[in-house]
């Protein structure tokens, strides 16, 4: 009869020392449940760090072709803009970018387009707003504008 005793006890400790199928499975529920959103979380988090590392770049670019026309001198023929009202606009590629330089010559006095648009430098209203946009061919990080007004 001791026999008997002893070997149910150890059945019986068996059984509560096992982890049935079900219980896995909550276990499993469980773990995925509290995982999928820090895991989204995480994965926002990269999009946006990648994002915002693309808008320095952008930012970066755009700041350095202003720093060049900033250099050049007021009637220099690469940001001359007489004939239209549009003013003059380039467009030219730099490694994954596209920059657009836009120089308008501004009336001085109202800081608007003036209504008879300079046809020359005789004419010229000495004051030009350069609007430069820097974006990447695939889009990713938007776009950026800088502006600089240019006097002599």
């Amino acid at each position: 009869m001791v026999l008997r005793k002893n070997r149910s006890n150890i059945n019986q400790t068996r059984k509560e020392l096992g982890v049935t199928l079900i219980e896995l499975l909550v276990s499993l529920v469980i773990i995925s449940v509290i995982l999928v959103p820090i895991l989204g979380f995480y994965n926002y988090s990269l999009k946006e760090t990648n994002i915002k590392h693309q808008q320095t770049q952008l930012r970066f670019l755009a700041s350095e072709e202003i720093e060049k026309i900033i250099s050049l001198p007021y009637f220099d023929r690469s940001i001359e803009a007489y004939g239209s009202f549009a003013g003059k606009t380039s467009f030219y590629e730099k490694d994954d970018y596209i920059v657009k330089v836009n120089v308008i010559l501004l009336d001085p006095a109202t800081g608007e387009v003036p209504e008879i648009y300079p046809v020359s430098r005789e004419q010229d209203t000495r004051l030009k707003r350069i609007t430069v946009s820097v974006a990447r061919r695939d889009r990713v990080g938007g776009q950026v504008d800088m502006i600089y007004l240019k006097s002599p």
